[in-house]
């Protein structure tokens, strides 16, 4: 007996190593192994050691990995546990926790998933899509539908997805279409980030590719475009006037002079570009186009000439999925300027400040928020 007691004491003693080393910032390399640990030990076996660690060290004491697995660990602790990491508006992981709370599909949380269709995260209303459906809420349909028409194609189809899951074609419109994705965001190509997604679950549905292959040329794409095209118009003839006016695919043809990227996976993202024409471009699947002033421009490029003057040949900040780029034309070509977490030089502040004016005076209020939010990660520590 003494025995057995001593054996479950190292157990526990095991289990809590695992949980730090799987939350370790300082040791990312620790991090996946213990995950996996974790994950192979069960929710029975590590619930409760998961909730003291929390209870002891805060919510963003946790990793992202560690966010991401508490999905596979389902038990009505680390539920409430989720639950209360998604309501917490300053946790780092939200869209991670969301992710996880849908995995669980425990139909208690149902207000939770309904709410989280207006969050102000895409990725948690692309995850609170995903627990309606895992909980068998047919009584959103209606709700998903209206997310056919989401700023962010990754919400756009997931509603798809979701629809056709509970026998409702509706969305497959909004899929087909994003086979003809062009976005161009200057390096990377995000249109073919979105024609792979959709081909992927199209053409399981179809029971045929058509030929089709999202990472070739439009040219070499057309052809079986044209067949998935004809493919839907079978049963749903009108298939192009049902595609929302966010979700329809715009050919652009601009020349851009200048780009910020902010990936953020606790805050969401931001984008925009400055084209030739002076214009300031909002987005990068579904883009938004304003054009500024004399003035507005003057003031805008006085404060990037601050920013182009900033050492870009080492990264400032933090690593990990949390980062802001700046894409500054150099010649005929563009230099990056990455700067991670709590990283941003003090020279580059008077530009943020200036963007975030020119967002709220464009765009309104909700897209200045967005930016100010997201964008104080950056801001260095005084």
């Amino acid at each position: 007996m003494i025995l057995a007691a001593l054996l479950l004491v190292q157990d526990a003693a095991k289990i809590a190593q695992e949980i730090e080393y799987a939350n370790a910032k300082d040791k990312p390399q620790f991090q996946l192994q213990a995950v996996k640990r974790l994950k192979d030990r069960g929710a029975a076996q590590v619930a409760d050691a998961v909730v003291e660690y929390v209870k002891k060290n805060g919510h963003n004491s946790l990793s992202l990995a560690f966010t991401e697995a508490l999905g596979f660990l389902k038990d009505d602790r680390i539920g409430r546990l989720l639950h209360e990491l998604v309501s917490d508006k300053a946790f780092f992981w939200r869209p991670a926790a969301m992710r996880a709370l849908a995995e669980h599909g425990d139909r208690k949380y149902l207000e939770e998933f309904r709410a989280g269709l207006s969050d102000r995260l895409w990725a948690c209303r692309a995850a609170t899509i995903v627990g309606l459906e895992k909980v068998g809420d047919r009584e959103s349909i209606p709700k998903i539908r209206e997310l056919l028409g989401d700023e962010a194609y990754e919400v756009r189809a997931q509603a798809a997805k979701t629809l056709h899951a509970f026998g409702d074609d509706s969305g497959l419109p909004v899929l087909i279409e994003a086979l003809r994705s062009n976005t161009v965001w200057f390096d990377i190509d995000y249109g073919q980030i979105a024609r792979e997604d959709a081909w992927n679950f199209l053409k399981k549905i179809a029971g045929d590719d058509f030929g089709y292959k999202p990472w070739e040329s439009a040219e070499e794409r057309a052809p079986g475009l044209a067949k998935f095209e004809a493919w839907i118009a079978k049963t749903i003839p009108d298939w192009r006037k049902r595609v929302p006016e966010k979700a329809r695919v715009r050919v652009e043809r601009a020349e851009y002079v200048f780009g910020y990227e902010l990936r953020s996976c606790q805050r969401g993202d931001f984008f925009f570009r400055i084209d030739g024409e002076g214009n300031f471009v909002l987005g990068y699947f579904t883009l938004e186009k304003v054009k500024l002033t004399e003035g507005e421009l003057k003031d805008l490029n006085a404060a990037l000439d601050k920013v182009k003057a900033v050492e870009r040949a080492l990264p400032y900040g933090q690593g990990g999925c949390d980062f802001e780029q700046y894409y500054l034309r150099a010649g005929g070509r563009f230099e990056k300027l990455w700067i991670g977490l709590k990283g941003r030089p003090l020279e580059v502040e008077p530009f943020v400040k200036v963007v975030h004016g020119l967002v709220k005076a464009k765009f309104g209020e909700k897209a200045a928020q967005d930016f100010r939010e997201s964008s104080l990660l950056f801001r260095a520590e005084e």
